[in-house]
């Protein structure tokens, strides 16, 4: 009787630590704000604050004017187990028609 409580306690906690950990993860691109949902938190971050979006090992990296840099673990490798590449290209693209269409003329 404890092994089968033990191996489901175990078998729990792997299924939540994978739902945590992997299924989880998000990004949303809206018209003013890109929300990252990480494993370990949730960022909001305003268009007007992005000055650029690049791919790094643990996602799509958005970097900011005052030099911060946030990560969307949502197109890591580990989001899905697949790499995301096309899914990089189309935040890339809605990120560039973003950041040209906020700028304003100096």
């Amino acid at each position: 009787m404890d092994a089968a409580g033990i191996a489901t306690a175990v078998a729990l906690g792997f299924a939540f630590f994978a739902w945590w950990l992997l299924l989880r993860v998000r990004l949303e691109l809206t018209t003013d704000t890109v929300v990252m949902v990480n494993p370990w938190g949730t960022q909001r971050l305003a268009w007007s604050r992005v000055s650029a979006v690049t791919f790094g090992n643990w996602g799509a990296r958005f970097h900011t004017k005052d030099g911060f840099t946030y990560t969307a673990y949502a197109l890591s490798d580990l989001a899905a187990g697949v790499r995301q590449d096309d899914r990089f290209a189309d935040v890339k693209r809605v990120a560039d028609a973003q950041l040209r269409d906020g700028q304003t003329p100096l």
